[in-house]
């Protein structure tokens, strides 16, 4: 693969469903033999992360065809030399301001994501986006712009007027909605 594949989901992939297994399956479609998935709890409280890891990990070999995954935990300052190792990196949800604050040590992140898989899923798109809408803040924020187009995470139907409110933000810009448990893949 030479292109990045990024995954981006709207939101609680904690819960067990239909949605939330094909996302878990979607980031190992198509690898052969041992991978190396890159847990990214960057936007997490410390106290959190191994809970988090075992929840993942299982989810991750209850969904994939290749069942020869190897896991990592992300750390800020290895994560340039993580990230060259890894096949996939799953950034879970949390607190946006820490994640980027966190993946903004690492130079040239987009270079380094090039041929990976690289799977966000709530502030795992913000982070993504230029602009987005603060699902806890209700604030809207400025992610890394690895994409070019605004985000909104944990849509619903009845959301226009957030939505209104980040189609008027900075400059005109495709707005991304993303309903909870829902995902895209963008190639690039």
């Amino acid at each position: 693969m030479n292109m990045t594949k990024y995954i981006l989901h709207g939101g609680n992939s904690k819960e067990v469903n239909p949605d939330n297994d094909s996302y878990f399956r979607e980031m190992t479609v198509g690898s052969n033999g041992k991978i190396l998935v890159l847990l990214n709890y960057f936007s997490r409280e410390e106290d959190e992360i191994l809970k988090l890891a075992e929840q993942d990990k299982q989810r991750f070999l209850q969904n994939s065809a290749n069942k020869n995954l190897e896991f990592e935990i992300a750390e800020p300052d290895k994560l340039e030399s993580q990230l060259k190792k890894a096949y996939v990196m799953y950034m879970r949800g949390g607190d946006t301001g820490w994640l980027k604050s966190k993946l903004s040590q690492t130079p040239n992140l987009q270079k380094l994501f090039k041929s990976k898989v690289i799977s966000g899923s709530s502030a795992g798109v913000y982070v993504l986006a230029k602009y987005y809408w603060g699902n806890d803040s209700r604030k809207l924020g400025e992610g890394l712009g690895i994409f070019n187009f605004k985000a909104f995470c944990h849509y619903a139907p009845q959301d226009m007027e957030i939505v209104n409110k980040l189609l008027k933000y900075k400059e005109d810009l495709p707005l991304i909605t993303l309903p909870n448990y829902k995902w895209v893949v963008i190639y690039q």
